[in-house]
């Protein structure tokens, strides 16, 4: 969480309807849904993943509500960059919210299904930049709407379609699915395990941490992980989410809360 001198009191005045409001459940710090509606199959339970493009559905799943892949796309991650076979013009609801015309991707969900095997599909940007949205990680709720939030506010730039918060250690990814502070590039690390992700797995190991700021706030953090050089340009590193209390994101105007 952001380190401060003085309490800091969390204030929400809504300026908007609310769209619709989730329970979420956390694994490994990880958001999880349930209520995922597929063309109005369901429900589901999916990971919620603000590191990923697309959305992700077992293709076990797809076939038994009678989705067939109609296009191959791109599945980019830091470490790879893959074709896979999609299925497009699908609706997704959860509970009360609705998007059409997303593109789903049948992937095998090797690095999802370390969170349990419940686990059906991810919802990535596809979906979540749709709305403005608060992920709530001490109430475990994730709520559709437009807010004013007291927090670090920071202006973010989107890349590959995630966004990316400018830090002291350079452009990081709002990345709800990782739970460390990631460095791409840099000297070798110690202690190197395999990291998986939905375009394939790479090698990773702890380095010496640094100061991580945000619009000259620092923030605390555990460990600071160092990986081989990004697949995707202007990208420095991944921010979990699992760092802060709530994270409101404002596609509208371009801009995160960070509390």
């Amino acid at each position: 969480m952001p380190s401060s001198s003085k309490p800091i009191c969390l204030l929400i005045a809504a300026v908007g309807p609310l769209l619709g409001s989730v329970n979420l459940q956390l694994r490994e710090g990880c958001p999880i849904v349930d209520g995922v509606y597929v063309n109005g199959h369901g429900p589901y339970r999916f990971l919620l993943d603000t590191g990923t493009q697309l959305n992700h559905l077992d293709p076990k799943l797809a076939k038994s509500i009678g989705l067939k892949a109609t296009i191959r796309v791109e599945v980019i991650s830091a470490f790879a960059v893959i074709q896979a076979p999609a299925a497009e013009g699908i609706e997704i609801a959860l509970e009360s919210v609705r998007a059409g015309g997303q593109k789903m991707v049948f992937s095998d969900l090797e690095a999802v299904h370390q969170l349990g095997f419940d686990i059906k599909g991810v919802l990535g940007q596809e979906f979540l930049s749709r709305f403005d949205y608060l992920l709530d990680l001490r109430a475990k709720r994730l709520e559709f709407s437009k807010q004013d939030r007291v927090g670090i506010r920071a202006e973010f730039q989107k890349i590959h379609g995630q966004q990316a918060v400018s830090t002291s250690l350079g452009w990081l990814l709002l990345d709800s699915g990782t739970a460390w502070v990631v460095v791409f590039g840099g000297p070798a690390a110690p202690r190197t395990n395999d990291i998986l992700t939905l375009a394939g797995a790479s090698k990773a190991g702890l380095v010496p941490r640094r100061p991580l700021v945000i619009e000259g706030r620092t923030i605390r953090y555990n460990e600071l992980v160092a990986m081989p050089g990004s697949k995707e340009a202007g990208v420095a590193g991944l921010l979990p989410v699992s760092l802060f209390k709530s994270v409101y994101v404002c596609n509208s105007e371009g801009y995160v809360v960070l509390d």
